[in-house]
């Protein structure tokens, strides 16, 4: 039983992961909050009086003041940047240090002046998971910058270390709602869903006591149903109650999670209380290799890219590595032309193998079976069709005067390769190869 209980546990927290899950949830995660917090201005709590300072734990224990307002200014200016670098993928792991540390005192000084508010706790703990995690393995620019480097020319492998992040938001959220339900109980017993309790909240509320305005007047509607309100509460306590069974059981996640943002929205709409910062953290249980691969299925095909290049050549490795991270849709396929040059000679004869070890080529095969090549900055613009982050690109590379730029561009830095770097020396190697192949 102990043994089965560990290994539970372990398989829960460190079941290998796909590390592009947590990179996709790393961008949407800041780059959402970066974008709330985009217009948000912490220093005016700086000059409020030390009179008014009620320092919560954390500030207590580590005797963190409240800072004058020109400090919290540069501070906050400070943190923008790291959660915009943190989204991008930027000097991630610092960046991602900087937005926890940074974002912990900024969102908490609130607390310290009686303010006190239980939406951003959440986005603190997801903040400092992401932290400690390798979070900048996938979907970054730093991942970019190591493949076109070779220094990480291989897609990572799925890991555990990719799982724990993700899961310990999925606990601190299920901890976080069934506390609630809880309380709710605890202090008001089932007349918290049985009594008018709900209904008198939802009429309390459209007199501007609360930090968020209701969005909408449709709680006064509810209100006036004593049925309906109560049908509310009692949905509301019993997604909190149960939300932790999100934990265990996958039938459960597909119903208690979305009911969960329901019910956040549902607040917002009725009540007014801004949750927005706690719905962010809700990009952590969509499972984004999953959508990935299915929108790869499903996604119109079109033409097929197959992108030949020079294997002993350094930059057109690096090249090949950065491709292979954009290539979300699977539409592009590589092959090195001093490897498998046979193979590529037999099924492509149009192809050349002189020009494959100088050129980029990128061979299209169309649905109807015909194929043709492109070669250098036409090769670039083919595969630009099939990697949705160079779709914004597109019609700059059709505009009249760019392919002759981009095409003398080309021609200057592949008539640059280093001969250290780069295979062109091959080239009577796999012409040897080519004509064994053929004597065999």
């Amino acid at each position: 039983m102990i043994r089965r209980a560990i290994g539970w546990w372990d398989a829960f927290w460190f079941t290998p992961a796909p590390a592009s899950t947590l990179g996709a949830c790393r961008v949407l995660f800041f780059g959402s909050l970066f974008l709330w917090q985009w217009h948000h201005d912490f220093s005016a709590w700086g000059r409020f009086s030390s009179v008014l300072w009620m320092p919560v734990w954390l500030f207590d224990v580590t005797n963190i003041p409240a800072f004058p307002a020109p400090v919290i200014g540069v501070m906050q200016s400070l943190w923008k940047a790291s959660l915009l670098l943190s989204a991008i993928g930027l000097f991630t792991r610092p960046a991602m240090v900087v937005a926890f540390v940074l974002g912990t005192y900024l969102m908490g000084l609130p607390h310290n002046f009686g303010q006190t508010q239980h939406f951003d706790t959440l986005v603190v703990f997801a903040s400092g998971a992401l932290a400690l995690s390798r979070a900048g393995d996938a979907c970054s620019a730093d991942a970019l910058i190591a493949a076109a480097r070779g220094r990480a020319i291989d897609l990572p492998r799925d890991d555990g270390e990719y799982r724990w992040p993700i899961r310990f938001v999925w606990v601190a959220m299920a901890l976080i709602f069934c506390a609630a339900g809880l309380s709710k109980l605890r202090h008001s017993g089932l007349e918290w869903i049985f009594s008018d309790n709900l209904a008198w909240l939802l009429r309390r509320q459209q007199y501007h006591i609360s930090d968020g305005e209701p969005l909408t007047r449709w709680g006064l509607l509810v209100a006036r149903h004593s049925v309906a309100a109560r049908g509310l509460a009692l949905a509301s306590v019993s997604i909190e109650l149960f939300y932790p069974l999100a934990l265990v059981s996958r039938r459960a996640r597909y119903v208690l999670a979305p009911a969960g943002l329901a019910m956040l929205l549902g607040i917002r709409l009725l009540m007014g209380p801004t949750f927005e910062q706690f719905m962010m953290c809700y990009v952590f249980w969509i499972p984004w290799a999953s959508v990935a691969a299915a929108v790869r299925r499903h996604a119109p095909s079109g033409a097929n890219r197959l992108v030949v290049f020079d294997g002993s050549c350094g930059l057109c490795t690096g090249t090949i590595a950065v491709l292979r991270r954009l290539d979300v849709l699977g539409r592009l396929r590589v092959t090195d032309a001093r490897t498998d040059w046979i193979r590529l000679a037999a099924a492509y004869p149009f192809l050349n193998l002189e020009a494959c070890l100088t050129d980029m080529q990128v061979v299209v095969t169309r649905k109807n079976g015909a194929s043709s090549v492109e070669t250098g900055f036409d090769a670039y613009r083919s595969m630009a069709w099939v990697v949705p982050l160079a779709w914004p690109l597109l019609p700059l590379l059709y505009m009249p005067g760019v392919p002759a730029v981009g095409r003398r561009v080309y021609r200057f830095v592949a008539s640059h390769r280093s001969a250290d770097t780069c295979g062109i020396t091959g080239l009577q190697d796999c012409r040897i190869a080519e004509r064994e192949g053929g004597r065999a």
